[in-house]
């Protein structure tokens, strides 16, 4: 068998037509996994065996039977990225991020990387610097002294190869002589502009270029929307630039918040208009020009400015702790001892919430599953096999 079959297989379980990322990962866990199959058993059988041995939807089944008819255009695909010094990198592949599957758990981790760079990259701390595309003069500079930073840390920078903040992240790291990843919004086999323009800093392995997407992809505007939780969660710290109060920045901001993590903000001057304050508001770390916390004692984003400003400054936002306890601490933990409706989990919680209430918040929270019928029950979604996800 061709040394690249096996990526090829990789390649057509990772972009099946319209399968969320956490249904691919669970097939996965399915086949691999807990059917200790290899994909050339698995894609050796055809529908009846399919059907007799995995309780696959009838759309499943046809999207899998697509796949198979065209493994061999794909076996192309895989064959170029290997001649080309590309690698694929799947999701239960020793070289994948640890910090990448800590942060996005199941339900968002990508099945497949396709890299161009030294690998090792992606198992170095690692810094996310974000903004927006039309940042300021602040906001630019602002990133150039944490990627300088980052350096002197002998941390690795990853941005999105925007305009702007993402531009000036890479460009301010590679001056410094430090290390960076950059997170393509398209296919890998599309950015040959980028490795022309990069070739030296990828040789020398200062600079990995990392995709998620369909090799030959071009971009797309929901790809860079997307692509932004892989900027995220290759990181461990999270600093924001610059923000609209929309757009990859603020989702990707807000997903972080919603996390749990720390993200961590440039306080902005008085006379900036963007989201900045805003995030700070919904729990967000204010830092200064050199991404330094701001004072420990300060409680809120009203005691950094002045009194002509406080007036427009929203209401904090509301938190689902109080001091006395951490109800979301408390629900994860009752999950992982299995699947429970909202109504037992406000019984065993004692929980002075209603129903309406419990239920919105789990299925917004990215650590709780939901699980569709009459009732609708909930579990931990990261309560997985522990080989893949461990």
């Amino acid at each position: 068998m061709n040394e690249y079959i096996d990526k090829t297989y990789w390649i057509a379980v990772a972009h099946l037509p319209k399968w969320s990322v956490e249904r691919t990962n669970r097939f996965i866990i399915q086949i691999i996994h807990e059917s200790k199959m290899s994909w050339a058993d698995f894609f050796a059988l055809d529908k009846k065996g399919w059907k007799e041995l995995f309780a696959f939807t009838d759309k499943e089944l046809a999207d899998l039977e697509d796949a198979k008819a065209d493994m061999p255009r794909l076996a192309f695909i895989a064959e170029q990225l290997q001649n080309e010094g590309f690698q694929i990198i799947p999701i239960n592949s020793p070289d994948y991020p640890v910090v990448l599957k800590e942060n996005l758990k199941i339900k968002s981790s990508p099945p497949v990387l396709y890299i161009k760079g030294r690998k090792s990259l992606l198992q170095e701390d690692a810094v996310a610097i974000v903004g927006s595309r039309n940042a300021g003069d602040k906001a630019l500079l602002f990133t150039d002294h944490v990627a300088k930073k980052s350096v002197k840390e002998f941390k690795v920078v990853v941005s999105g190869f925007a305009k702007g903040v993402d531009k000036q992240a890479l460009d301010s790291t590679i001056e410094a002589n430090g290390k960076s990843i950059i997170v393509l919004p398209q296919g890998i086999l599309t950015f040959q502009s980028g490795f022309k323009k990069y070739y030296e800093p990828i040789v020398n392995g200062d600079v990995l270029v990392l995709s998620t997407f369909f090799p030959k992809a071009g971009w797309d505007v929901g790809f860079a929307m997307a692509r932004n939780a892989y900027i995220y969660g290759l990181a461990k710290e999270i600093y924001v630039a610059e923000s609209d109060s929309k757009g990859g920045t603020w989702e990707g901001a807000m997903d972080g918040l919603k996390r749990g993590r720390k993200i961590y903000v440039r306080f902005p001057e008085p006379t900036e208009k963007n989201a900045n304050l805003k995030l700070i508001e919904l729990g967000a770390i204010a830092v200064n020009m050199s991404g330094e916390i701001l004072d420990s004692k300060i409680k809120g984003p009203t005691d950094l400015i002045g009194p002509s400003q406080k007036s427009v400054v929203n209401e904090p936002f509301t938190q689902y702790k109080n001091d006395e306890r951490n109800i979301e601490k408390e629900i994860l933990t009752l999950l992982t001892k299995g699947t429970y409706t909202s109504k037992e989990i406000l019984l065993a919680l004692k929980l002075d919430w209603d129903s309406r209430k419990l239920t919105n918040y789990l299925k917004r929270n990215p650590n709780v599953k939901t699980i569709a019928g009459k009732p609708t029950k909930f579990t931990r979604a990261d309560v997985i096999t522990p080989t893949l996800f461990g």
